[in-house]
């Protein structure tokens, strides 16, 4: 077992047994075999729908960080939807390349085939002042 899972595997003690949580990812550098010496392992907890809570954290465990998200399904689409309207894929691609940790629902299957809709939609006309801006990555304030 390597670094990251047995930190995982700490971390995620915590969490998996939780009446709230449903599923869990991992996603980032250490997933898709490209982390440095400044790599996190970012997780993404999964609530059911009736839950009123979310929570984001860091936690060093072994000298490695972890950045959690833990949040509700649409909370997360949503993300997937704020990404196209803003030309990114950053969330998308967390659940497109992400290991599913557990998965009390098949939530995260469904949400990576959203994903991947996500990613495959054209994106919206867009005046051609606001992808001259998006070339410099200086934002958008309309």
């Amino acid at each position: 077992m390597v670094k990251w899972e047995v930190v995982f595997n700490k971390f995620i003690e915590d969490w998996k047994y939780k009446y709230d949580v449903k599923a869990a990812l991992v996603c980032g550098s250490y997933i898709t075999g490209n982390p440095s010496k400044r790599s996190d392992l970012d997780i993404h907890i999964i609530l059911f729908d009736d839950v009123d809570w979310r929570e984001r954290g860091n936690k060093i465990i072994d000298d490695l960080l972890i950045e959690y998200f833990v949040k509700l399904p649409k909370q997360i689409r949503k993300h997937f939807q704020d990404d196209n309207r803003n030309r990114r894929i950053m969330s998308i691609v967390k659940f497109i390349t992400g290991k599913v940790l557990f998965d009390k629902s098949n939530v995260i299957q469904q949400l990576k085939i959203e994903a991947q809709e996500w990613k495959n939609k054209k994106y919206e006309n867009t005046i051609q002042v606001f992808l001259e801006i998006k070339k410099y990555n200086l934002g958008y304030l309309g």
